[in-house]
């Protein structure tokens, strides 16, 4: 098997992650990091570029992108420009018409883009999904979906507040994962997108609290509620299906619940680990899906595609909340 020399460019939280989780995958092993502030790199077994423009000239196959949302274009297209493959963070972009863009360089270049959505790789979302396959709620016909956040336990940088640099806020950030999920347990498309947004807890430009409203292809009806706390709070991740047979409830990185006419069924999947050993599990299961489709000449799973229509219906979403009107969402 031949080995995938990987750089890392961006050395913050999640990149520390990114960096872990290549550790654990057979075949790839990180070969240069890149940061704008050397102390990032300090004690790292790497070798260090403060310019990863520089970086992509080493020899790499492939880069993971942790860098702020506003970033990730410009970074994405010089890494396929020199014919490496990309691993972005989620969002894809801060908006579709950057996605787009990324999407044709990546198949004019002949190079594997992805975006890592973690949620699709933890153990508890990957068996509840099979039990709603395996028909055990019936068929679905309502959804509701929420994460409920505080800022400063999750280490979110400052730039998450500023809509010019992040692109949006919590809907953005942390929807785009709930969006995908949604999505990904009903296999349906979502149409069109409602719903209200504001900033109660921060006041900034961005939406700290907000309410999606969704209408799905086959009829189905959704609604997602975010809250980006600034005083301590638990960390929420609910996904509830309603279905013509039973209930399933997903509390993210705990477990899942199942209530049918048959009974009732709890799985919890962790113990005593921390959130970032957690979130780690499904870091590796991307980065590993990442690394296998490089190997096997395939698209990846889920597609940047399916990503880059997920954050259209975040787009749809805050253009719904200009109008105050439900609004259509575009094929991407």
């Amino acid at each position: 098997m031949t080995e995938l020399k990987i750089g890392v460019i961006g050395l913050g939280y999640t990149g520390r992650l990114h960096l872990a989780a290549y550790g654990r995958v057979a075949g790839a092993r990180v070969a240069a990091v890149a940061d704008t502030d050397p102390g990032r790199a300090e004690g790292l077994p790497y070798p260090y570029f403060r310019d990863y423009a520089e970086m992509l000239e080493s020899g790499l196959d492939a880069v993971s992108i942790c860098l702020p949302t506003w970033l990730h274009c410009e970074a994405a297209l010089r890494a396929l420009e020199s014919g490496k493959h990309v691993l972005l963070e989620k969002p894809v972009a801060a908006n579709t018409q950057e996605a787009r863009r990324m999407l044709a360089a990546a198949r004019a270049a002949g190079r594997t883009i992805y975006v890592g959505m973690t949620h699709r790789f933890y153990p508890e979302m990957r068996e509840a999904r099979r039990r709603v396959e395996d028909g055990d709620i019936g068929r679905i016909v309502l959804c509701n979906d929420s994460i409920l956040e505080h800022f400063g336990f999750l280490q979110l940088p400052d730039w998450y507040l500023d809509k010019r640099r992040a692109g949006g806020g919590a809907v953005l950030t942390s929807g785009i994962h709930l969006v995908d999920r949604l999505r990904w347990f009903t296999g349906d498309e979502i149409t069109e997108v409602g719903g209200m947004a504001g900033n109660p807890f921060f006041g900034g430009s961005i939406e700290d609290a907000a309410q999606m409203f969704l209408r799905f292809r086959s009829g189905i009806s959704g609604q997602v509620s975010f809250a980006l706390f600034r005083d301590p709070h638990p960390l929420v991740c609910d996904l509830q299906l309603i279905g013509t047979r039973g209930s399933l409830t997903v509390h993210t990185w705990k477990g899942y619940e199942i209530h049918t006419a048959g009974g009732s069924t709890e799985r919890v999947f962790y113990s005593t680990e921390s959130h970032a050993q957690k979130v780690l599990i499904g870091m590796t299961g991307e980065v590993e899906e990442f690394c296998r489709a490089i190997r096997e000449g395939r698209e990846p799973w889920p597609s940047a595609g399916e990503s880059a229509q997920a954050l259209e219906v975040i787009a749809a979403f805050y253009r719904a909340v200009e109008s105050g009107k439900m609004e259509a969402v575009q094929a991407v």
